[in-house]
């Protein structure tokens, strides 16, 4: 599996390794304030996408919340794209990255990330929602986090929890970092992890029982 994303992968991507550590090995191409761009051959040389497909990975999750901070996401001016050029430079990389997944028939879940302080959409909430539409047939996905960490699209900073979830103290945990609450905690990057796990099985890509963590002790 292929896990490509920003700040808030870096958070999710331990509790989504130890989940799915029976069933595959976990490529990393995520880091804070990288855009889906930052991760093609032509800027990440040796760890672009295109160099993965001698691997032939099973799936791509692509969890980028929408950055432009980097020179791929600026215009000839240098300027951070905005607007109409921001969302059609998103679109374009994402249709690369699912032309590289069909040369090895590997399947890509689209993760749309938990809104932000104010129920701030994410960058990409509506390139990633329409990807399913624009390729049918079932090897590309799209996977909401909304219901797991901000329920209803409404920001969520703490909520209810079992002890068993880490970051909960007293059956409550912090879902959201302090002020400006831009990223996760770790009951937030617990059932964000879990989201992308169990959308894995509703595709059919694993099986239930070999991602059941019930009788396994969290690291």
């Amino acid at each position: 599996m292929v896990l490509t994303g920003d700040s808030i992968t870096d958070q999710v991507s331990p509790y989504l390794k130890w989940i799915l550590g029976r069933v595959a090995d976990v490529e990393r191409r995520h880091h804070g304030g990288t855009a889906l761009c930052d991760w093609f051959a032509d800027r990440g040389d040796n760890l672009g996408f295109e160099n993965l497909e001698a691997w032939a990975p099973h799936v791509y999750v692509v969890d980028h919340g929408g950055n432009a901070l980097t020179p791929c996401m600026a215009g000839a001016d240098g300027v951070a794209l905005a607007g109409e050029a921001y969302e059609a430079k998103y679109l374009a990389d994402s249709e690369r990255l699912l032309e590289i997944a069909a040369r090895t028939d590997s399947r890509v879940l689209f993760v749309d990330q938990p809104v932000g302080r104010g129920d701030l959409l994410s960058g990409t909430h509506f390139v990633f929602r329409s990807m399913p539409e624009r390729h049918p047939g079932g090897h590309v996905r799209f996977l909401s986090t909304w219901p797991a960490v901000s329920p209803d699209g409404r920001f969520l900073q703490s909520a209810p929890c079992e002890d068993v979830e880490p970051g909960c103290v007293d059956g409550v945990g912090e879902l959201r970092s302090p002020f400006p609450n831009g990223h996760l905690e770790a009951l937030g990057s617990w059932r964000y992890a879990r989201a992308i796990v169990d959308e894995f099985v509703v595709a059919g890509w694993v099986d239930v029982a070999d991602v059941d963590v019930t009788d396994r002790v969290m690291p």
